[in-house]
C-alpha cells in the first residue's frame, strides 16, 4: 500500500510539472521574476552559496562541488587556455545556420539522437523572442542516487532578481522525467542540477527539487557567475568544480521500521496543494 501511495504521488506531480511546462511553452519571454515564480507556486530560497562565505546553510542542499581546491584544475586546465578567448560566429564556423529560420541542420540531428538515447525531448527553444539549446544531460548511475544534471546554452544574460526560462524549463523537464519514469518512487526527493552558460560571459548554478511535503518545486540559485577575461576566472574553476559534482544529503524515504517516529516520517507525507497557473499578461 504504502508504494501505491508514493506512485499516486508521483503521479500527482508529473500532472504539475506538466502544467508547468505548457506555461513555459506559451510564453516566450527569456526571462522569469520573482513574483511570476511565486503565482506558479514555485518557491525561491536562499542563495546557493558557491563561495563557501556562510558558515551554516540551512537550506536543502543536494549536490556539492567535487573539489575542495581548484589547484589541480588549474594544473589539469593549462593546456586548454588557448581556447578560453575563442567566441562563437555562427556564420563562420557554422555554415549551415540559416538566420531566419532559427535553427541549425546539424543541430536538429543532434535532437533525434537525444531524443532515442534518453527516452525524452531534452529542452530547447528557437522563436523570435528565444533561444537556447540544452548541451548535456548527466542522467543517474545508482538506485539509490536519484540525482540529474544539465547544462543549457542561453545568449541571454539574467538581469537581477531574474531567472531564465532556459532554467526553469531544464528543471522542469528533468523533475517530470524523473517522476514519469517511476525509477525512483522509494524516493522523497529527486534533485536537479541546471548549470547554465549565459553567453560568453556569465555563468550561473541552480537547484530545483520537489518538496514532498509542501508538494512545491524549490530552486536555489548562485549568484551570477563572471566568464569576461581573456584567461579563465575564478568563478569559471567554480563552475567546473560544480560540473563535475557530487551527490549529498538525504533523499530516500525513512521505512516505517527504521524510523524511531513514524508519524513525522517523510514516507507519512500527504500531498500539498496543486501548483498554481498563471494567466498571461
Amino acid at each position: 500500500m504504502e508504494q501505491i501511495r508514493r506512485r499516486n504521488l508521483e503521479v500527482a506531480q508529473f500532472k504539475q510539472l506538466c502544467a508547468l511546462k505548457k506555461y513555459i511553452h506559451r510564453h516566450s519571454p527569456p526571462t522569469i521574476d520573482d513574483s511570476e515564480l511565486e503565482a506558479l507556486g514555485v518557491l525561491k530560497r536562499t542563495d546557493l552559496d558557491v563561495d563557501n562565505s556562510s558558515p551554516c546553510d540551512f537550506e536543502p542542499r543536494f549536490f556539492s562541488p567535487w573539489y575542495d581546491g581548484d589547484s589541480d584544475l588549474k594544473e589539469e586546465g593549462d593546456g586548454a587556455r588557448v581556447y578560453w578567448s575563442e567566441t562563437l560566429d555562427r556564420d563562420k564556423d557554422h555554415p549551415e545556420w540559416i538566420p531566419n529560420a532559427g535553427y541549425k541542420y546539424p543541430e536538429m540531428r543532434a535532437r533525434w539522437f537525444n531524443r532515442e538515447d534518453l527516452d525524452f525531448s531534452v529542452p530547447y527553444r528557437h522563436d523570435y523572442r528565444s533561444h537556447y539549446v540544452t548541451e548535456a544531460v548527466m542522467l543517474p548511475t545508482a538506485a539509490d542516487t536519484p540525482h540529474t544534471g544539465i547544462t543549457m546554452f542561453d545568449p541571454v544574460v539574467a538581469p537581477e532578481g531574474t531567472m531564465l526560462r532556459s532554467e526553469l524549463h531544464a528543471a522542469v523537464t528533468l523533475l517530470r522525467e524523473q517522476v514519469r519514469s517511476g525509477r525512483f518512487t522509494d524516493h522523497h526527493t529527486k534533485p536537479v542540477l541546471v548549470l547554465s552558460y549565459q553567453w560568453e560571459t556569465h555563468g550561473r548554478i541552480t537547484q530545483a527539487h520537489i518538496d514532498a511535503k509542501l508538494n512545491k518545486l524549490v530552486i536555489r540559485q548562485s549568484r551570477l557567475l563572471d566568464f569576461k577575461a581573456k584567461q579563465p576566472t575564478p568563478d569559471a574553476y567554480i563552475f567546473l568544480r560544480w560540473l563535475i559534482n557530487r551527490p549529498v544529503g538525504a533523499t530516500k524515504y525513512v521505512s516505517v521500521q527504521d524510523d524511531d517516529d513514524p508519524p513525522q516520517g517523510r514516507d507519512r507525507l500527504e500531498a500539498g496543494p496543486p501548483l498554481v497557473e498563471v494567466e498571461s499578461r
